[in-house]
């Protein structure tokens, strides 16, 4: 799934998941799980929502912007897929990009999605 190409709906909650997943059953989209709603909530809890939503139209994306110590918790939770932002210090990217890979979380910048509701 290129998750480029498909809409990207931003989420804080597990309402809001809930109502993007019903309303576009039949397309395939993006949850975008914000910054400030994962440090809010926290990883973990996001990491349940995120759980109960594995379905195949629809990708679970969790954002750390420039958040080194989040980022590599979301990655240690092994979430499918991981936005940073293009803003980070390029080593500091490299180097989460590496570790992802071990743990096979892909690694997306949030500026290169397609949003709908941001």
């Amino acid at each position: 799934m290129n998750v480029n190409k498909n809409e990207t709906f931003l989420a804080t909650n597990f309402e809001e998941v809930e109502i993007f997943s019903q309303k576009y059953i039949k397309q395939k989209i993006n949850i975008f799980y914000s910054f400030k709603s994962i440090l809010w909530q926290g990883p973990f809890f996001v990491k349940e929502i995120e759980k109960k939503f594995k379905k195949k139209n629809l990708t679970f994306i969790a954002e750390a912007d420039i958040n080194l110590g989040l980022a590599l918790s979301i990655i240690e939770l092994n979430f499918k897929y991981l936005a940073i932002s293009k803003s980070m210090d390029k080593k500091i990217t490299q180097k989460i990009k590496s570790m992802a890979k071990k743990k096979n979380v892909k690694v997306l910048f949030s500026e290169d999605l397609n949003f709908s509701n941001k």
